[in-house]
């Protein structure tokens, strides 16, 4: 009897027993897995692993009926392999739905050029402090205190010049809005 605890040793005998059952049904269970699978690779992969597994199980516990925990655990194998390619297929459907979202199309790309452009042309025509305060501020992220220090501006100017600018490409976006 063994207990849980201390793991069973293969007796001399019944390990070499308990390989040649399962090689002698290891052509069955290959034919058996082609059968199921329709794929002579994943077939001798799976059968590669159920003998695995079956022989570490062999080493830690008596066998009854190798064929029989041969073949289950082929069966287990596959129904993991199914789920798993299930899963990898539902997810590379989920990404190439994003993915068709996503990508603009040559017109949306054509369109974005245009308003950018727009939008270049219309920061180019503001009076040179008005962008230079902008810019700075909007574009590189800097802070109004070390713009006011930079340029020699009060806080009060940094903030009516960055609102003239808003105020100016507002008019751009509702002239792109509307057209």
């Amino acid at each position: 009897m063994t207990s849980l605890s201390t793991p069973w040793t293969a007796s001399a005998a019944a390990l070499p027993e308990v390989v040649h059952d399962l090689l002698a049904h290891y052509s069955d269970l290959r034919r058996y897995l082609c059968g199921r699978l329709r794929n002579p690779d994943d077939a001798a992969d799976i059968a590669q692993s159920s003998f695995a597994q079956v022989y570490a199980h062999a080493l830690n516990a008596p066998v009854i009926n190798a064929r029989a925990l041969l073949f289950q655990a082929a069966r287990n194998l596959c129904i993991d392999q199914h789920r798993r390619r299930s899963n990898e297929l539902s997810a590379l459907e989920d990404w190439l739905t994003r993915a068709d979202v996503l990508t603009p199309s040559v017109e949306d790309i054509l369109i974005a050029r245009e308003q950018l452009q727009q939008l270049i042309e219309r920061i180019e025509r503001m009076p040179r402090l008005r962008r230079e305060v902008f810019v700075r501020v909007r574009l590189h992220g800097q802070s109004h205190r070390q713009v006011c220090a930079e340029l020699e501006l009060s806080a009060k100017a940094v903030e009516l010049h960055i609102g003239r600018a808003v105020f100016d490409l507002s008019e751009l976006s509702l002239a792109v809005g509307h057209a």
